[in-house]
């Protein structure tokens, strides 16, 4: 016995913690800027390093450009890194059609010492200078490409008094809001650093109020918010334009409740050198740690400037990166909710997803390639793809430019005929254009072979119940009218709902079952289970323990060990009439009231026993109330009249027919111990 305490001790010496990683403490904000010889730098750049692909690339394509502006940022040659000849070899991947394309690549061209007027074969400048209404630059309702359009423009080289870079900082001043943001944090600092690099004064009204604007999404962690929580894109990019606009993200006004950006930043680097996106997630680690590295450093946008001496800033949302088409909402949080998605012959998978926003790859239709595509808010494509990254399971997207929209084509290997629901309504927009709102909880794809797309529905009546107990189980569609001939299951036995969708139910086993519907024409409805109690359950002894003269001990045992006698204990349902106590399938006793216990009190010598509480409940039909009726009418009268000897007899024939359906409801349970137990007289009397 003391041999085996002394082992358990130690086992748990062994499994106890000897210490928790912790991220970089917050003072080390005081160091700011770092250098790219500090540990957080050259972690964080061995981090991108050993995330990159046989390809060059680290994180698809548009993540290695804003990688070669991190690099670069450090002081390192993204040649060398092969940064340079992955952008090179994959310049097709542009969308010819999007700004934001040719400006970020002119940014991480730059980065990279390249002359982006001749790089390819292509003249970068002209093709952002293409998309110039003689206002602004790309597509009017879309600032990020007049942010970028500015960056990009002057790391090529264009001086910022060209009337290109003038007139699109007076469009984009005049798109300020009263509050003095451009929608977000990110927004705001992107604007403020296009602003700052073509010539405006940081002490200028614009900046100030932009300035104070980002100072309101400045959280008591010291990190900037969007989407509802402070994370390292939103902040980083928010310190790169504080530093823009001539200031120190460390200093007194830049902190709150004593933590600087700078300090919040640090408590998202990993052990592996990565930053996650906010203190509790981690969303594309290598995207986030190439934004973070910049702003560590205080080096904005443009890292480099291509045979020029103006300006530098820059900076992207945490969403430009890609096909900027769709950037970031002035609306932008994070969803959290659930994703179902039923295949053909089962569920794929079912769980809890949270996002902001996602990196999506799709086969472009027009062409060919396969590109990634960011979409800066939660969408049900998004759902998707984070369901895929918890769940294991592929997905594959098509993308036509001329419509403008994500087909899903396969999901888990099954392609085509799959639709989606937003807490059961059929949306008539494509996956990754559908914006999850905070009021909608749930995603369903469903698999279907038909242009009429609908989906099935389940509630039970109750979710515990006891043996033989009815309940109901209802079925709709996704509108919640009672769908017919549905298919009930209810683990593997099957049912068909009534002209009401309903099915009602009585089960004879103690379990958890699992319970769906199925029809022709629908998707398969959400699983549900329902509980069956059982009749009786032996409480004590319970498994795995030692027993003392009837008293638990805490002495470890692989089994159930009795020294002594010990009182039976069970548990039951609220309809049995009496419990039968065995051993080893001997009849010892019969408790005919609650609580139902008996005492184990027989001599034995390390005797493996088997014990057996044998339950029995009364019937759920009318008889066996009739019955027990009959026998209290039958007392009564025998009472007032006891010389009248037919009440005996009938009460012995009602009390064995009694018996009789007893019998025929008889559930058990049952447990094997080891009995000590050489002197059973001493426990007899008390």
């Amino acid at each position: 016995m003391f041999i085996t305490l002394f082992l358990i001790s130690m086992m748990m010496l062994i499994n106890t913690p000897l210490g928790v990683f912790s991220p970089a403490a917050a003072n080390q904000g005081s160091h700011y800027p770092y250098h790219p010889s500090d540990d957080v730098i050259k972690n964080a750049l061995e981090y991108l390093k050993s995330k990159q692909a046989i390809d060059g690339g680290i994180g698809g394509f548009a993540v290695t450009c804003w990688v070669a502006m991190a690099v670069s940022a450090a002081d390192e040659k993204p040649s060398s890194w092969g940064l340079l000849d992955y952008l090179r070899e994959n310049i097709d991947r542009i969308d010819a059609e999007k700004a934001t394309d040719w400006e970020r690549v002119t940014l991480a061209i730059t980065a990279c010492g390249e002359n982006p007027r001749e790089f390819g074969g292509i003249d970068f400048v002209e093709k952002i200078q293409s998309f110039y209404d003689g206002t602004q630059i790309g597509n009017p309702a879309n600032l990020y490409d007049d942010y970028f359009g500015i960056l990009a423009l002057i790391s090529a080289g264009i001086d910022k008094n060209e009337s290109i870079i003038q007139n699109t900082k007076l469009y984009i001043i005049s798109k300020q809001n009263p509050d003095g943001g451009w929608g977000d944090a990110d927004s705001t600092a992107a604007a403020i650093m296009a602003l700052m690099a073509s010539g405006q004064n940081s002490e200028s009204a614009v900046i100030n109020d932009a300035l104070s604007f980002l100072k309101t999404l400045q959280t008591n962690n010291g990190g900037f918010q969007s989407w509802g929580v402070a994370n390292a894109a939103s902040t980083a990019w928010a310190v790169l334009a504080i530093v823009a606009a001539g200031q120190d993200p460390t200093s007194v006004d830049w902190r709150t409740n004593g933590f600087s950006p700078i300090d919040f930043l640090l408590t998202l680097q990993q052990r592996n050198g990565c930053f996650n996106w906010s203190i509790h997630q981690s969303l594309n680690p290598e995207w986030m740690t190439s934004y973070v590295i910049p702003a560590l450093l205080g080096k904005p946008y443009p890292i480099e400037i291509y045979e020029s001496e103006y300006g530098e800033d820059g900076n992207d949302d945490s969403g430009n990166g890609n096909n900027g088409e769709n950037d970031v909402d002035e609306d932008e949080y994070e969803w959290r909710g659930n994703i179902r998605i039923e295949g053909q012959n089962g569920t794929i998978w079912n769980g809890e997803v949270s996002l902001s926003d996602s990196l999506i790859t799709a086969l472009n239709e027009s062409s060919g390639e396969t590109e990634e595509y960011y979409i800066p808010y939660p969408s049900v494509l998004g759902a998707l793809d984070e369901a895929s990254h918890q769940g294991g399971f592929s997905y594959f997207v098509v993308y036509y430019p001329s419509w403008d929209a994500f087909y899903v084509k396969t999901i888990a290997g099954e392609s085509d005929w799959w639709h989606y629901w937003v807490d059961y309504t059929l949306p008539m927009v494509d996956a990754g254009h559908y914006k999850l709102t905070e009021n909608e909880e749930e995603v369903l794809w469903g698999y279907l072979e038909d242009w009429s797309a609908h989906a099935l529905r389940i509630k039970v009546s109750k979710n515990t119940v006891n043996v033989f107990e009815k309940f109901t189980v209802t079925v709709y569609n996704e509108s919640l009218s009672p769908v017919e001939n549905a298919v009930v299951y209810v683990d593997s036995s099957e049912y068909l709902t009534d002209e009401n969708g309903n099915v009602t139910l009585s089960l004879s086993v103690a379990g958890d079952y699992e319970i769906y519907a199925e029809k022709n024409g629908y998707v398969r409805s959400e699983k549900t289970t329902v509980h069956v109690e059982k009749v009786v359950e032996i409480v004590k002894p319970a498994d795995n323990a030692v027993y003392l003269w009837n008293k638990k001990t805490k002495i470890p045992y692989c089994g159930i060990l009795i020294l002594g006698h010990i009182d039976i204990e069970v548990e039951t349902i609220d309809d049995v009439e009496k419990v039968e106590f065995y051993v080893d399938d001997k009849l010892e006793y019969t408790d005919t009231e609650q609580p139902f216990e008996w005492r184990l009190n027989q001599k034995s010598f390390f005797k493996k026993t088997t014990i057996k509480a044998k339950a029995y409940i009364m019937d759920n039909d009318d008889t066996f109330h009739t019955i027990r009726q009959l026998l209290m009418y039958i007392d009564l009268l025998s009472e007032k009249y006891s010389t009248i000897r037919v009440f005996d007899a009938l009460k012995t024939h009602l009390q064995s027919l009694k018996e009789s359906i007893l019998s025929q409801n008889s559930f058990a349970d049952e447990k094997e111990v080891v009995v000590l137990n050489l002197f059973p007289c001493i426990h007899r009397g008390d």
